[in-house]
């Protein structure tokens, strides 16, 4: 038996986990687009977003693989990049500015995004 780092256990579960779960959006950061496995979740926006007072619209918790190649690594990550994600379950799919990184580990990146 082999065993593995907590990074490595994380990094494969994280694949697992957006194979199962994820949905396709298409990851704009300026450059090349791509098609990602997107994990959505769909979270209530109170305008009150900072560090300034915005206009109620929908906000979301995208979790995708760390990575470059299979979702979003955080050295390509820059605040203003655009990913194509459904609104809702079942919309078609709009343009949602990614904000900022809420959570990192070796297997997922979780960004919040409006």
């Amino acid at each position: 038996m082999t065993l593995r780092t907590f990074d490595e256990i994380l990094e494969q579960d994280a694949s697992l986990h957006t194979d199962e779960f994820g949905v396709t959006g298409i990851y704009q950061p300026g450059v090349l687009d791509r098609s990602i496995d997107v994990i959505i979740t769909y979270k209530q926006d109170d305008g009150q977003v900072s560090p300034v007072k915005r206009r109620r619209g929908p906000v979301i918790e995208i979790s995708v693989q760390n990575s470059a190649t299979a979702g979003i690594a955080p050295s390509e990550y820059s605040t203003g990049q655009k990913i194509s994600v459904p609104p809702r379950p079942g919309a078609t799919a709009r343009n949602f500015q990614l904000a900022r990184i809420v959570n990192e580990d070796a297997g997922m990146l979780t960004i919040e995004a409006h």
